[in-house]
């Protein structure tokens, strides 16, 4: 039975901004491995937000937290678009995120335990429109991560731009990615000696050429296809980074560091880094 017709039969809904920047979060207990995670999710969030530079609406994907985080995020952070579920794991929260959006919506996805240095997103985004047929551009220049992901990329750059394997990562990026996920720096510095970051020149801009999938943005409609769900709560990522390079796309990093990996417990350096652009 009905009564009457629903109002919003001929409203029109709100679009989705050009720009939609999301995090997936996972913060089930304030116990234990996550017992400092509460404000290091707060400082992700609050940077993402705040240092974008430019327009672009939030999307949280809360994968089965506490009530104590969910008061936060809702009574207080109060995201554009958010979504309670059980934990779905990362991946199947990933497709969600882009496959509701608009192909050609750029779309940011990343861990809840990313800090964001100011204009992340316009530095990336310049690299996403400059390059062609770009897959993900990503914010934090990390050594091994060119191990991986990029056949594609390189061989595009041999062909069309400069290729240069240089050493142009900083110490001091590698280093605070060692201390946050608890890697030990000389054995990194040991292990990744043979190892070049490659430095890709096209049309005035430079990019690494490789991304990280901890933190990316990309347009909606190329990334839709190639997420996957999955029953794993933390899944190998590999297998996306390889599937983006597989599909012929270009997976890039900018060269000055614009995100940062924080881990589960913020120390004396990102405390720091909070007071000067949080």
């Amino acid at each position: 039975m009905r009564v009457g017709q629903n109002p919003n039969r001929n409203e029109k809904v709100q679009i989705y901004a050009p720009a939609v920047v999301s995090a997936i979060v996972h913060l089930p207990v304030l116990t234990g491995y996550h017992k400092q995670r509460f404000e290091v999710v707060q400082l992700s969030l609050e940077t993402m937000r705040k240092n974008a530079g430019m327009e672009c609406k939030v999307m949280v994907w809360d994968n089965g937290s506490c009530v104590a985080f969910r008061s936060w995020l809702l009574g207080e952070y109060k995201p554009d678009y958010v979504v309670l579920s059980e934990n779905i794991g990362k991946a199947s929260a990933r497709a969600g995120i882009v496959r509701m959006l608009p192909p050609d919506t750029i779309v940011g996805v990343a861990d809840d335990d990313v800090f964001y240095y100011p204009d992340w997103l316009t530095a990336q985004i310049d690299l996403l429109k400059h390059f062609p047929n770009v897959g993900q551009v990503s914010g934090c220049p990390i050594r091994t991560q060119a191990r991986w992901g990029n056949k594609n990329t390189l061989a595009w750059a041999k062909e069309n731009a400069k290729l240069e394997y240089l050493k142009k990562i900083p110490a001091e990026y590698e280093m605070d990615f060692c201390k946050s996920i608890g890697k030990d720096y000389a054995f990194h510095v040991n292990y990744t000696a043979k190892d070049y970051d490659p430095i890709i020149r096209w049309g005035g801009k430079v990019a690494i050429g490789t991304a990280h999938h901890f933190q990316f943005i990309g347009y909606a409609g190329v990334l839709a296809p190639i997420v996957s769900w999955d029953i794993e709560a933390m899944s190998d990522e590999k297998p996306f980074d390889n599937a983006v390079d597989a599909a012929g796309y270009l997976r890039l990093t900018t060269l000055k560091r614009y995100t940062r990996h924080i881990g589960n417990v913020m120390d004396d350096d990102i405390r720091e880094e909070a007071k000067r652009y949080a």
